[in-house]
């Protein structure tokens, strides 16, 4: 099923807000466990940033959008794919455990494990 803009928009709102996420007009708002789609770039470990060694299928770190709260979101890896080198770019999709809003200007994130950043990339929103 593919929904026009503004029903994905009615949607997210409808069933996201019920996590405990607040929206202002022009945010994006994306429902409890659904797929967000983003690109993301795993660092290498420099200092007190990156890992130095990949991630599997399933990881869970902590994710920070639009400078919120963190929240906690299940990487899905593409089919095919079972892991993520430090330094490697990678579409993938998100599932959080909590309803995510982010400002459609700046659709960017870090995640952390352990209060270190380990990563960082970017929403894919839908167009209007």
């Amino acid at each position: 099923m593919v929904l026009s803009f503004r029903q994905w928009v009615f949607t997210a709102v409808a069933l996201g807000l019920a996590g405990g996420a607040h929206a202002a007009p022009g945010d994006v708002v994306f429902a409890v466990h659904s797929p967000i789609p983003a690109q993301l770039t795993l660092l290498k470990e420099q200092g007190a940033v990156g890992r130095s060694n990949p991630f599997y299928k399933g990881y869970r770190p902590s994710f920070f959008f639009s400078g919120k709260s963190d929240v906690m979101c299940a990487i899905q890896l593409p089919d095919g794919q079972d892991k993520v080198d430090p330094g490697e770019t990678v579409d993938v999709r998100l599932e959080c455990i909590d309803s995510v809003v982010v400002k459609a200007e700046k659709p960017s994130f870090v995640f952390k494990e352990g209060g270190r950043t380990v990563g960082e990339g970017k929403l894919t929103l839908p167009t209007p």
